[in-house]
């Protein structure tokens, strides 16, 4: 088994075809958590799609009516980029997103205890404003008692992306719920009418998409011994690519690069 690691380097829109209120067009999320999530379904149709030979798409990922020879799980939220006061913006995360990392992908990256809902853990004093001596982080209007804390120089290592490492902080499982539910992007839409140029009555819809930096992590491995090979030639097709997830392709949406774990 493999761990793979997504950065959104675009804003993305894998939607759940759901109206839900105001927005016409949301994101997918876990029904548990409701945590934005990448469905395995679409990782595994996109990195098929990557491969042009048809003859080793079906190799390595089955025909219709057959299983493929590789398992791919669904992305979960690791880091959730927040804007911040000092250092532009922080990559968040949360206790239970890291000990369901620990699960996930057997990987150790230290010990690290549940923060209270006014507190928060930082990699760096980076994002964190000095208040009488006293650390500040402060994410869109909320401000937080901050402490750095070392022993996230081991989570720091595992992170195999192009993000800031001195800029992630732990916040309270309630917070990152709050974060990641409230502070996604919302685009109004407008269908335009080709021949009169202007706006469609009724063509207003608004789009969520989650923003660009949003870092996702899953795994990937044979479906049983003897495919190994197959594992491999798709970890050296995607290791270290950039490929386009969720829709508006052609409006730059869903780039990710991806990184497999040494």
């Amino acid at each position: 088994m493999k761990v793979v690691f997504y950065h959104a380097l675009t804003p993305m829109h894998i939607g759940n075809g759901t109206n839900l209120g105001l927005i016409d067009l949301p994101i997918q999320r876990e029904a548990h958590t409701e945590f934005p999530v990448m469905p395995s379904s679409a990782i595994k149709g996109v990195i098929r799609a990557s491969f042009e030979d048809e003859q080793k798409q079906n190799d390595i990922f089955g025909k219709t009516d057959e299983e493929g020879k590789v398992i791919f799980t669904d992305g979960k939220i690791l880091l959730f980029p927040v804007k911040s006061l000092k250092g532009v913006f922080a990559w968040i995360t949360s206790y239970y997103v890291l000990e369901r990392f620990k699960r996930d992908t057997n990987i150790d990256i230290g010990d690290f205890k549940a923060v209270e809902k006014d507190n928060a853990l930082v990699s760096s004093d980076k994002i964190v404003i000095k208040d009488n001596d006293k650390g500040k982080l402060v994410l869109e209007e909320f401000t937080f008692n901050a402490d750095v804390d070392k022993s996230l120089t081991k989570l720091k290592e595992i992170i195999k992306c192009d993000i800031d490492q001195d800029k992630i902080a732990i916040v309270s499982d309630d917070v990152f719920k709050f974060f990641v539910k409230n502070y996604t992007e919302v685009n109004a839409r407008i269908k335009i009418d080709q021949k009169t140029g202007t706006a469609q009555s009724g063509g207003l819809w608004y789009q969520e998409l989650l923003p660009a930096e949003t870092v996702f992590y899953g795994c990937i491995a044979p479906r049983k011994n003897g495919f190994e090979g197959q594992l491999i030639e798709v970890i050296n097709k995607i290791n270290n690519q950039t490929l386009q997830f969720g829709g508006d392709e052609t409006l730059g949406r869903g780039l990710t690069k991806i990184t497999v774990e040494a």
